[in-house]
C-alpha cells in the first residue's frame, strides 16, 4: 500500500524520516486539504490535528483504506463517514500522560508565582519583587475535570503538593477515589470550590462549550482557569469576561477555538470568515495581551520523549493495519 506522513512539524522531522524509510513512505509538511492531489494516491494515512478530514476533504481521497492520526484526539475526523466507507482510523491512546499534566502545572505555577512576568522585569531591567506576590498552592483546592489518564497524574502532582484535591467524571470510582486521594463531585460544585480548575478531558459535541459564560461566572472569585485539553471545550469569550469581571484571577491556556489560525492573521480579513470565527480570533488576540493569561501553542504534549513515543506508536499503527491486525482503532 502507499503511505504518507502528512503535516510533519520540525519537532517532529527527524523522527518522521526514520520511522517513514522503513514503511517506504512519502512524508509532506503541509496539511492534506493544502495537498489534495498528492493525497489522492494514498491509502494510508498520517496526520496531525489539524489536517481537515471532514467529510468533504474525505470524499476527494478515494484509495483510502487507514487514517493514522498522530494524536489521542480524533475530532478534525469524520468517523462516522469513515466506518460508512471502510476506513480505518487509528489513534494514539497513550503517550505521555505525565507530559501535558507537567505542562499544566508549570501552567499552574507560572501563574501562582507570577513567573513570566517577574522573568520579564529582570529583561527589562528590573530587579524588584513588588507587584509579583503570589500564592501557595498547599491547602488550595485543585478541581481536575475529567479523571482519565492525563487527570490521574494531575491529582498525584496535586498531592505531592498538599492539595485538595475533586475530580469530576461522567461515573464514580471509589476505589479509583481513595487510591488516589481524590474527593468526586459534579461540575457545578467543583466549579464553586475550587481555586484552581484544569479540563483533561476529550472534544465532543457534548463537552463543546462545557465552560460557558452561564457557568464560569460560577467560579470563585480570583481563581485560576488551566486548559490543556481542547480549545472548544471553553468558550473564548466567557475566558475574557470573566477576566474583566474579576471572576477569575488568570488563565493558563495551551488550547483555544480557531487556534490553528492565530498564527496567520491575515486570516481576520478572509471574506468567507464567519462571524463567530471572527469573534473568536479577536477574543483570543485580546486574551493573549492580559498579564494574568499565560498561552502557550498546543505545546503540552511536546518533549522529546513524547514525540518518540508518538510517532513509534504511529508506526506500530501503520505496520499493525498492513498485516491485517489493526490496533488503537476509534473507528473501523
Amino acid at each position: 500500500m502507499k503511505i504518507a506522513f502528512f503535516e510533519v512539524k520540525d519537532w517532529e522531522k527527524d523522527i518522521i524520516l526514520d520511522y517513514a524509510q522503513k514503511l517506504e513512505a512519502d512524508v509532506y509538511f503541509d496539511e492534506i486539504e493544502e495537498n489534495i492531489e498528492s493525497a489522492k494516491e494514498y491509502e494510508i494515512l498520517s496526520t496531525f490535528i489539524y489536517s481537515d478530514l471532514s467529510e468533504k476533504i474525505l470524499k476527494k481521497l478515494p484509495n483510502l483504506k487507514m487514517i493514522a492520526t498522530r494524536s489521542t484526539g480524533f475530532d478534525h475526523i469524520d468517523l462516522e463517514y469513515c466506518s460508512a466507507n471502510n476506513i480505518a482510523v487509528c489513534s494514539v491512546p497513550s503517550y505521555g500522560e505525565h507530559t501535558v499534566a507537567e505542562h499544566a502545572f508549570a501552567l499552574i505555577l507560572a501563574l501562582s508565582r507570577k513567573i513570566v512576568e517577574g522573568a520579564q522585569r529582570v529583561q527589562q531591567g528590573g530587579f524588584s519583587p513588588v507587584g509579583l506576590t503570589g500564592f501557595d498552592l498547599k491547602d488550595k483546592t485543585l478541581a481536575v475535570i475529567g479523571i482519565g489518564n492525563i487527570g490521574k497524574w494531575m491529582v498525584r502532582y496535586a498531592k505531592a503538593f498538599n492539595m485538595n484535591v475533586l475530580g469530576v467524571t461522567r461515573s464514580r470510582d471509589k476505589k479509583e477515589e481513595e487510591k488516589l486521594g481524590y474527593t468526586w463531585c459534579n461540575l457545578d460544585l467543583a466549579l464553586k470550590e475550587a481555586d484552581i480548575v484544569s479540563l483533561h478531558l476529550p472534544y465532543f459535541p457534548s463537552t463543546h462549550h462545557l465552560i460557558n459564560r452561564d457557568n464560569i461566572k460560577n467560579m470563585k472569585p480570583g481563581s485560576l482557569l488551566i486548559n490543556t485539553s481542547r480549545g472548544p471545550i471553553v468558550e473564548t469569550e466567557a475566558i475574557l469576561w470573566a477576566l474583566e469581571e474579576g471572576i477569575l484571577g488568570g488563565a493558563g491556556l495551551d488550547v483555544l477555538e480557531e487556534e490553528e489560525k492565530l498564527d496567520k492573521p491575515w486570516g481576520l480579513f478572509d471574506k468567507f470568515i464567519s462571524k463567530d470565527d471572527l469573534q473568536e480570533l479577536v477574543t483570543a488576540h485580546v486574551l493573549r495581551e492580559k498579564r494574568n493569561v499565560i498561552i502557550t501553542p498546543h505545546n503540552a504534549f511536546n518533549t522529546i520523549e513524547a514525540v518518540e513515543r508518538i510517532v513509534q506508536t504511529t508506526y506500530e499503527n501503520i505496520s499493525s493495519f498492513l498485516k491485517d491486525k489493526p490496533t488503537n482503532l476509534v473507528s473501523k
